[in-house]
């Protein structure tokens, strides 16, 4: 009897909870298919994620008024903006400082009030970005199209981006038994833990980034393993600069076929190319003009960091896809003032003359 009546009791506390107590549901999570169904190309919602910078454009300055002398006969010693007015080439240096040094304001460029001197390192760096937004702009529109770039797509009010990443300095050879990962014991997060090996294969050299074999049986067209995690590292980087996950390129049961993906595979390889164009002929000059030292995100790190954190291009990043993304398929959610600013649509200096 006893026995009946909890039972019975249990029972009755079940109903009651069934009936009073809400059905837990998963949230809705949005999804988009990039491609034919059932499940291989799922672009999935960004979630709750924390904005590490401003998406939000700053306004734009007033146009200044058609005609007057040009930059070159109003002012000395400009070398990049040679093709623009002097009211624009003032509004644009302006914006320059807004985008990129707005508490240091003129100062952290230029000398004193001798704007024309190049005593700074800084100035031959800034003329060296700008050539070098002139010539994404008007070179790499298979990538950038017509929303372009701004020297605030990246700096978002810094002088150096949030999103950089720094060339790895040689390490000696060991034995198989020795071989370790140049993983980064600083890093306070397990993402930035992770080497940076393979960005210095694919987005500073020219390695191919292929590993898929197109036999079922071993043929020579295998890549070792570590090339197969290098590439791993390398999508993953892509995969959160940018904020979507492999199926908004790929189809992930045919990773290889770029029949099978999707247009914005395109603009990745594109992308891909410019980072090296940038790397190799822009930012590999910096260390030669300012060289900087590399801060540490812990200073208790200093007893056990190794020797791969110094060298001459220890404190000099590098840019990568979330430099300019930020975990955004398209910059400031594709946003753009290049409209407003004429001076960076132009070609770069002929000549390499940037400095």
């Amino acid at each position: 009897m006893r026995f009946l009546i909890t039972v019975g009791t249990l029972i009755f506390a079940a109903a009651i909870f069934l009936i009073v107590v809400p059905r837990w549901t998963h949230p809705p999570i949005p999804a988009i298919q990039m491609g034919p169904p059932p499940t291989s190309m799922i672009q999935f919602g960004r979630g709750q994620l924390n904005e590490p910078v401003s998406q939000n454009l700053l306004p734009v300055l007033p146009p200044p008024s058609a005609g007057g002398p040009s930059a070159t006969a109003a002012y000395h010693n400009v070398k990049v903006l040679t093709d623009v007015s002097a009211a624009e080439f003032m509004r644009l240096q302006e914006a320059m400082t807004r985008w990129v040094s707005p508490r240091k304001g003129c100062d952290f460029c230029h000398a004193g009030k001798d704007y024309a001197s190049d005593a700074k390192p800084e100035k031959h760096v800034a003329r060296l970005m700008l050539a070098m937004t002139r010539h994404i702009n008007a070179d790499w529109k298979q990538h950038v199209k017509e929303q372009g770039v701004t020297c605030y797509t990246c700096h978002r009010g810094k002088p150096v981006p949030a999103e950089v990443w720094y060339p790895s300095i040689p390490r000696p050879k060991h034995g198989i038994a020795a071989k370790q990962e140049n993983w980064r014991e600083v890093a306070d997060n397990v993402k930035k833990f992770f080497p940076d090996d393979s960005l210095d294969l694919y987005l500073l050299g020219e390695e191919p980034i292929a590993a898929q074999s197109r036999t079922a049986l071993p043929s020579g067209t295998v890549a070792e393993q570590i090339v197969v995690k290098r590439i791993y590292e390398m999508m993953m980087e892509m995969s959160e600069g940018i904020g979507v996950n492999c199926g908004y390129c790929h189809n992930s049961r045919a990773l290889m076929s770029w029949y099978q993906g999707t247009p914005y595979r395109w603009d990745g390889y594109w992308g891909i190319e410019l980072t090296r164009d940038l790397n190799r002929n822009y930012l590999l000059q910096v260390p030669g003009i300012l060289p900087q030292k590399r801060e540490l995100v812990h200073e208790t790190a200093w007893p056990v960091l190794p020797d791969r954190e110094s060298g001459p291009l220890a404190g000099n990043g590098l840019v990568l896809c979330a430099t300019c993304h930020e975990a955004r398929p398209q910059p400031l959610d594709g946003a753009s003032e290049l409209g407003a600013y004429p001076g960076l649509t132009g070609p770069a200096p002929a000549g390499g003359n940037h400095s």
